[in-house]
């Protein structure tokens, strides 16, 4: 009650400050002014395009929505290098409540214009899927039905549809540290020994080759720093970037490289292009993984 109570009262606060600055603002032309050129006063309404007046009210929306009880679901369009903590704090909830309910691997996956889909309780927002009922969902995320209706604010005989979203208090998406540093990219050469496609020896192979068309976008594998970013033999225009625990990744034969030295980058970043630098038979991505210096099968960390 209290809250609802406070809430009440900055609404009437801020739409009494609005009128008044309204009212202040309209100039009579002369005593003789009658209540039709009153009425009609553009001082009277609201100018929507009045970015000063739009960012109180939806200031205001979001203190409303993040002080409610009751499950709150919003659509928003993602800016350029927005944090999702802020976001996380407009709505009162949290960064991996926003990384589940969406599935965002990685943040720099995210671009303007993306639509999010957040709400003001921390937990996943599942979507139904086909032959899915409240009793497979209960169990899939270890919850009792009771618990689900009760969170979701519905009668005991309701029946979720597919489609429709459905509020999992505490329940979050757990996302491997590392993910494939390109989309709908095919492993054409594994983890360990091989007949080396240009010398035709016996060799090696300390990483993965991942084919991929010229210029593809390469990203990073997992949140980190550029360590190196130039030429090296072999390599040709190669990446290494140093994450944590003592894990580096590698990224060879790029034909552009994105990023310097001494710069963070996300996960899921740009930070090259597919090339065909240095030793190779054609355009791909050789991909390294490294913990504290020693090569490791990428497959296990995806």
């Amino acid at each position: 009650m209290n809250k609802i109570f406070l809430i009440l009262l900055t609404i009437i606060f801020v739409v009494g400050l609005i009128f008044i600055n309204l009212f202040a603002n309209i100039k009579l032309k002369s005593p003789k002014t009658n209540i039709k050129e009153l009425v009609y006063s553009n001082s009277l309404y609201i100018n929507t395009r009045d970015d000063t007046v739009e960012n109180l009210l939806e200031d205001l929306r979001l203190k409303v929505i993040r002080n409610l009880d009751r499950l709150v679901i919003s659509d928003y369009t993602y800016k350029n290098n927005e944090s999702l903590n802020t976001i996380a704090s407009m709505y009162g909830t949290d960064v991996n409540t926003i990384c589940s309910t969406n599935y965002i691997e990685a943040i720099g996956l995210l671009y303007t214009g993306k639509r999010l889909v957040v709400h003001n309780k921390r937990g996943l927002l599942y979507k139904v899927k086909p032959g899915e009922t409240l009793t497979t969902i209960a169990k899939k995320f270890k919850k009792s039905e009771e618990e689900l209706l009760l969170a979701n604010d519905k009668p005991g005989i309701y029946e979720f549809q597919t489609g429709e979203y459905v509020y999992i208090p505490g329940a979050y998406l757990r996302f491997k540290d590392f993910m494939v540093p390109m989309f709908n990219s095919k492993i054409t050469s594994g983890f360990g020994n091989r007949i080396h496609p240009i010398f035709g020896v016996l060799k090696f192979h300390e990483g993965i080759d991942l084919k991929q068309k010229y210029g593809t976008p390469v990203r990073a594998s997992c949140d980190g720093k550029v360590i190196f970013a130039g030429w090296a033999e072999g390599y040709g225009k190669l990446v290494i970037l140093k994450h944590f625990k003592g894990y580096t990744t590698y990224y060879g034969h790029l034909s552009k490289i994105r990023v310097k030295v001494g710069t963070y980058v996300n996960k899921g970043q740009i930070i090259g292009n597919v090339g065909a630098t240095g030793w190779t038979t054609g355009p791909h991505l050789h991909f390294e993984v490294r913990k504290n210096g020693v090569p490791v099968d990428p497959r296990k960390v995806f």
